[in-house]
Parts: structure tokens; sequence; C-alpha cells
């Protein structure tokens, strides 16, 4: 931070920057801004919508990160009881194993992230991320994220 000329250090104890670090990656859709569809539907209302925000796209040298955000086109059950058009996520891409993870999601009452947001998951709370999500995002589409994520690091 700057202050009148002078550079002024603010130090955050480690473990109140790891908790920012969780608060941060617990709230996926704060900032999103450019969404790149990896999937191409044919234009129906049963279609699954799978983007991906290029703003957020960050490459490693094993693998990678980004914000997620997945559009259906029929009311999708959670197994906390409640039901959800979409759903916007943090995901990390491992491109050793060619894998794609959830780390954290927020639930939409409507597409594209949009209405009331009816619920969260994060791999740091005690019931962590529900298994089935990864599942309902179509086996091409997530191969595509892989693809896109991991293409730099394959050079």
């Amino acid at each position: 931070m700057v202050e009148h000329g002078r550079t002024i250090s603010i130090l955050v104890p480690m473990k109140y920057g790891w908790i920012l670090l969780g608060l941060l990656s617990a709230a996926p859709a704060a900032g999103a801004q450019q969404w790149f569809a990896v999937n191409a539907p044919a234009p129906t209302r049963a279609d699954t919508i799978v983007e991906i925000d290029l703003e957020t796209l960050r490459i490693h040298a094993s693998g990678g990160a980004g914000v997620i955000r997945v559009t259906f086109g029929v009311l999708q059950p959670h197994e906390a009881g409640f039901g959800y058009r979409s759903f916007v996520a943090t995901a990390q891409f491992d491109c050793q194993r060619r894998e794609m993870a959830l780390t954290s999601s927020a639930y939409f009452a409507l597409p594209s992230g949009q209405g009331l947001r009816l619920g969260a998951d994060s791999s740091g709370r005690d019931s962590g991320m529900p298994p089935a999500l990864i599942e309902r995002i179509p086996a091409p589409a997530r191969q595509a994220l892989v693809k896109a994520a991991c293409a730099p690091s394959q050079n």
C-alpha cells in the first residue's frame, strides 16, 4: 500500500491468510466476467452448457485452476433437498492424471449462475463436495476443460 509517497507493508498472520483464502475460494462467482463455452450443445432446453471464466484460469507446471459455470436444461436435485438450475464452481486441474476436481460450488435457481443463491459446498467443510456433482458435467466437457487447462504445460 502507498501512503503519501511511502510504502507501508501490511502483514497478515499466516493463519488469517489461509482463512481469507478459504473464504475467497468459497465464493467462486465473485468477479467472474469472461465466460467461454467449452461445449457446443444443440439448441434444446435439456442441454447442459459448461463454461470457464477465462479471467480466472491459472496454469501451473503440473496443473491449473479456474472458475467454471454449469447450466442445466432441467432442475437438478441437491442432496441437501433443494433443486438448482446452475452452479458456479472452483475447479482444480491435474495434468499428469488428466483429471479435474471441484473445491467449492455455489448453486443458483436460474441458468448461468443467476437468480437466488440456494446453497454452497466446499471441500473445506465437513460434508465436503457432493460426489455426484462432477459426474453431472458431461464427460466431453470435463475432457475439454482439462485439455484447455493443461495444453500449455504439455508443450
